[in-house]
């Protein structure tokens, strides 16, 4: 009954596991990267271990203006609340200007990580 319960031999506790494990390895570049742009301001805490594979930046411009540039990188993020109207009002952010949302899964690859930084490197301002 362990191994249902999600014991160690249960295959799918095992498949969590790595997916979650992927997700960690992937996030970790993007938020020691992160860390270094004092015109960036990330919502949630900074360690990969401790937060969902879901990044949201709080930028100087609308989160929906960035993407578009992204997207010249072949980066696909999004702009917006996320129907977040209250919890952007209590870190004192314009709903309407909203957030730059990026989000990783366990098949994101490490490539595709290092061209999104590229491309944040390149479009975010000094």
């Amino acid at each position: 009954m362990a191994d249902i319960a999600g014991g160690s031999g249960n295959p799918f506790a095992r498949a969590r596991k790595a997916m979650r494990d992927q997700e960690i390895a992937l996030v970790r570049p993007l938020l020691d990267y992160l860390r270094g742009k004092n015109n960036v301001r990330l919502v949630g805490p900074d360690d990969a271990a401790s937060r969902a594979p879901t990044i949201s930046l709080i930028l100087s411009e609308p989160g929906a203006t960035v993407v578009a540039r992204l997207a010249k990188h072949g980066v696909m993020a999004s702009g917006g609340n996320f129907y977040a109207v209250r919890l952007l009002e209590a870190l004192g952010v314009d709903p309407n200007h909203g957030v730059l949302r990026l989000s990783f899964v366990h098949y994101t690859t490490p490539e595709e990580v290092a061209q999104l930084i590229a491309a944040l490197d390149a479009e975010l301002p000094v």
